[in-house]
């Protein structure tokens, strides 16, 4: 699975969250409809929520994916493959990849071929 963005811990579990319009709370987001039982209620579609106060939450913090493609790390989007993307130009010429902005690289693979890399930096809402 391909993840990014504001991920948090809650009862040991691992949610998305965004925050919330009153200060020090932040809402949960859940693709499970089993986490109804555990108070989160059901905002549409596959989606459900629980708004819950940061003093319920060890950390919060950031996801951002890589790829890793023959040894080297690539941003990435997911359509059918995986878009590989870079604006150095000694990896374009390297690996083949095909101008798609001014100053942007980029090339599908599939996923096999790649390694899906996670860094988690620690943030505060502050």
């Amino acid at each position: 699975m391909i993840r990014k963005g504001e991920h948090t811990i809650y009862n040991g579990k691992e949610y998305r969250f965004i925050e919330y319009e009153s200060e020090g709370f932040i809402v949960l987001k859940s693709n499970n409809k089993e986490d109804m039982n555990y108070g989160f209620i059901h905002y549409k579609d596959n989606i459900y929520t629980k708004v819950i106060s940061l003093n319920e939450v060890e950390k919060l913090f950031l996801i951002h994916s890589f790829a890793k493609y023959k040894g080297e790390l690539f941003g990435m989007a997911r359509v059918e493959n995986i878009l590989l993307a870079t604006p150095h130009l000694k990896l374009v010429e390297r690996y083949g990849f095909k101008r798609t902005d001014k100053y942007l690289y980029s090339k599908n693979v599939n996923l096999d071929e790649v390694e899906i890399i996670e860094e988690r930096k620690l943030f505060s809402l502050d």
